[in-house]
């Protein structure tokens, strides 16, 4: 499996790849995630990937640690953390609302 430049798409992705990728990554649009990819291997950054099975994995974990429910997990250090971000972030609250992705309903 790789990214082909020529044709913009990833050859050796088969369906049922794709369908254990969704089922793997729900909260994930993997569909959207495999066109950031792309965008990003042709961009001049990615040009020395290959874009293969541990590059599309590598990106959908980051993906999902960057989602919102990734942080739904209960910490005993989320309530120091929560009080630490929001000493941070005091006064530039809007940045903040910027930034976050609406969820799917």
């Amino acid at each position: 499996m790789y990214f082909d430049r020529e044709k913009l798409q990833f050859v050796g992705l088969s369906d049922a790849h794709l369908e254990e990728l969704k089922k793997a990554y729900p909260q994930i649009n993997v569909d959207v995630e495999l066109k950031k990819m792309g965008l990003w291997l042709t961009s001049s950054k990615g040009q020395t990937r290959k874009g293969d099975i541990a590059f599309i994995l590598n990106w959908l974990n980051n993906a999902h640690a960057k989602s919102p429910e990734s942080t739904d997990i209960e910490s005993p250090l989320r309530p120091e953390i929560q009080k630490y971000l929001k000493g941070l972030w005091k006064g530039r609250e809007h940045i903040l609302e910027l930034n976050k992705t609406k969820k799917k309903t």
